[in-house]
């Protein structure tokens, strides 16, 4: 586990993959308690099942960035709907940008995680703060 968007896996072949989950953006675990939880829920929905891993791209620092899902649910998704992350808008194109933005409308309206500990930094404002 890497923080509330990165995940580090081990392929059928034993090799070591970094994944950086498609499609959505969590908080820093620099971020405090927003970050820590974040990594929390996302160790909570993957569980110790394995997970399937649907790779879109490769990106700069050479992680693979892929929708993940976890008995059969899309863990991604799931960490928008939970307010545990925001969809990332600047790399929405390989999900289903509707389902993405609709389950972060339903966090926000539910005040559900990011939603309801107030006005801290985007993750993506949060970095070019550092």
């Amino acid at each position: 586990m890497g923080d509330g968007d990165t995940i580090r896996v081990t392929g059928a072949n034993g090799q070591k993959v970094t994944i950086r989950m498609a499609c959505i953006d969590a908080p820093e675990t620099a971020q405090g308690e927003s970050g820590t939880q974040a990594t929390l829920v996302l160790k909570q929905l993957l569980g110790a099942a394995p997970v399937e891993i649907k790779p879109q791209t490769v990106d700069r620092y050479g992680r693979t960035v892929a929708e993940v899902y976890a008995g059969g649910r899309n863990i991604n998704l799931e960490m928008v709907r939970l307010g545990m992350a925001y969809a990332y808008r600047d790399y929405l194109s390989g999900c289903d940008a509707n389902a993405y933005l609709g389950a972060e409308a339903q966090a926000e309206r539910g005040r559900q995680g990011v939603w309801r500990w107030g006005n801290e930094a985007k993750p993506w404002d949060f970095r070019k703060g550092q």
